[in-house]
């Protein structure tokens, strides 16, 4: 049963569950089924149907076998399976491709998790502040780079990794960019001491505008502080002040402000 006010947490526990580094170590190399997917083999409806509708947490291993299962049981998802292999010289038999499968499969799960965590934290905070806001997020939207939707507003949460990439997220109509920061924490706590680095109150800014706006899980999962979906809310009504608002958060991230 689907409750706001208690899904997040149930969430969160499952996001710092995941062994980030075990994966990232074991994956990060396995790069050769890069081509484009057909439409059959795409996993963001299996994704959202288990993560978000259904709400069951399924681990990677068990979420990526019943994904391959559900692939292979549909004839016509089988059949674009068969001809999409065809791309690949597999010496190994099925083993080689479905490691290369199962690890591009993990990027795309670990991605889509990210925008569901904006989904979850929005729908909490709602909930809390008794609003009345539906949010939409499934396969159909994600297909065309909308995360979220709510009302008539989209919104895409776009990945950060360096402070100055926040000043370079652009938005187009009603759809509003959410700059979500990945950055490397310990590098930029040693550019705030270095006498080698120059603007190291920029860096500083940086850094204090990470934890505010982000929490950073005990596997190294970065999620959305309440404050930031707070503003989300807040502004909701008014795309222009909503816009101000994420440009704002923008700057502070980049450590202009």
């Amino acid at each position: 049963m689907r409750s706001s006010l208690n899904d997040l947490d149930k969430y969160r526990k499952f996001l710092e569950s995941i062994p980030l580094v075990k994966y990232r170590d074991e994956l990060k190399d396995i790069k050769w089924v890069e081509q484009d997917l057909p439409k059959e083999l795409f996993p963001l409806e299996s994704i959202f149907s288990h993560y978000w509708f259904a709400r069951k947490f399924l681990d990677f291993e068990e979420w990526s076998r019943i994904f391959w299962k559900e692939i292979n049981s549909k004839p016509a998802n089988k059949q674009a399976l068969k001809k999409f292999k065809k791309y690949y010289f597999d010496k190994d038999g099925d083993g080689w491709f479905k490691k290369g499968f199962r690890a591009r499969m993990y990027r795309t799960w670990i991605s889509v998790l990210t925008q569901l965590d904006f989904c979850y934290v929005f729908e909490h905070m709602c909930a809390q502040k008794r609003i009345g806001l539906a949010l939409e997020c499934n396969a159909e939207l994600d297909a065309k780079g909308i995360d979220a939707q709510v009302n008539e507003i989209s919104f895409q949460v776009k990945k950060i990794s360096q402070r100055k990439e926040a000043l370079r997220l652009e938005d187009k109509g009603s759809k509003i960019t959410i700059p979500y920061a990945v950055f490397n924490i310990d590098d930029y706590q040693r550019k705030c001491q270095s006498d080698r680095v120059k603007d190291k109150a920029g860096y500083k800014k940086a850094l204090d505008s990470f934890h505010k706006y982000f929490i950073c899980l005990k596997n190294g999962f970065v999620v959305f502080n309440d404050h930031y979906l707070e503003l989300i809310v807040e502004n909701i009504d008014d795309i222009k002040k909503l816009r101000r608002a994420i440009k704002n958060i923008s700057l502070e991230l980049s450590g202009e402000r």
